[in-house]
């Protein structure tokens, strides 16, 4: 057990399950009601702070004080940066009967002084395979058992939010009791087929099958955890990765050079909805074959532009707006016919 944990990074549902852990480990059942304490570091003064850590557990050999939103140490208000000067002295003397569990909010980069004098720990966005092993866990957890098609295809309906994720396994879990959930269960439950996912819809649009691509829309867009901002995103990110398979292509480089180009790509910026990564990067660099640069640039314009209307919240349609920007993409292959 460390002294200070400094969590950091976009998955906050795994920074709630570590804090969990290792408040059960540190603190009696018992005695939690007394010595665990929860702030936000914005509601938080220094001299608070250095009471909560140093106040001595309650018939206890430890207490733990648990601070979110940390990044407003960042601030430059004078009342945050007594706070964390505060935080900083203590992290180089920490109590020895004290649990310290800093977590920040994700969409924030690490603070390096506090990784320096924690134990800190980053929870990056899983990568589709961890997903499903996530799935996995979580459902063993729940007293749940799912097949191993059933939780690709869990994964593939509703996509990486492991908020939701939880959800869905929630309901299977109260559905499905004492047996393996199977395909045929998470489809019913969630209302999404094989063929009906998200990854099927943006890989009709890289084959160029717009008109298939545009009838998924309807159906997408009633499945759980499914927006038209979050297709939109889905499209401008597998458009991306075509236009960098593309770029590869056009300077000469075969196909699996391509490909592991891209997959290396996908491991840096480590993008959020994507299938199993190397089958992306397989995906895109076929795919952009059928394309042009010039193309590809202009189907992204066309998807920017579908995600200013889609943030405009006087607008409504949603679906038509989705289907329009599908199908107008097939619109310069018809016209060069």
């Amino acid at each position: 057990m460390q002294p200070i944990y400094y969590f950091h990074g976009d998955e906050e549902l795994l920074k709630d399950d570590a804090t969990r852990r290792i408040l059960a480990l540190a603190i009696e059942p018992s005695t939690r009601e007394f010595n665990v304490d929860r702030r936000r570091a914005s509601d938080l003064g220094a001299d608070e702070f250095r009471s909560l850590v140093e106040t001595p557990p309650m018939l206890a050999a430890r207490r733990a004080v648990v601070v979110t939103e940390v990044e407003s140490l960042l601030q430059r208000r004078a009342r945050q940066q007594a706070l964390r000067a505060a935080v900083v002295e203590y992290a180089q003397r920490p109590a020895p009967e004290t649990v310290l569990i800093l977590i920040q909010s994700a969409g924030v980069k690490a603070d390096p002084e506090l990784e320096r004098g924690t134990e800190a720990v980053e929870f990056a966005a899983l990568e589709p395979a961890r997903v499903v092993r996530w799935i996995h866990h979580h459902a063993r957890a729940a007293g749940l058992t799912l097949e191993e098609d059933a939780a690709q295809h869990l994964r593939e309906a509703v996509g990486d939010d492991l908020q939701q994720l939880a959800a869905e396994i929630a309901k299977l879990a109260a559905a499905t009791p004492g047996r393996p959930v199977t395909v045929a269960d998470v489809t019913d439950l969630v209302g999404v087929r094989h063929g009906e996912t998200v990854g099927d819809f943006v890989g009709a649009v890289t084959a160029r099958r717009f008109t298939a691509a545009a009838a998924l829309v309807p159906q997408l867009l009633t499945s759980p955890g499914n927006t038209a901002v979050r297709l939109v995103a889905a499209l401008g990110t597998t458009l991306v990765g075509l236009a960098l398979a593309r770029a590869h292509l056009d300077a000469g480089e075969s196909r699996s050079s391509a490909t592991e180009r891209v997959f290396h790509a996908i491991q840096e910026a480590r993008p959020q909805g994507l299938g199993n990564w190397r089958d992306e990067a397989a995906r895109w660099a076929a795919d952009a074959a059928q394309w042009t640069a010039a193309e590809v640039d202009q189907a992204l314009a066309a998807v920017l532009r579908a995600d200013a209307r889609l943030k405009d919240t006087k607008l409504t349609g949603e679906t038509e707006i989705v289907t329009e920007v599908v199908l107008s993409l097939g619109v310069p292959e018809r016209v060069g016919a």
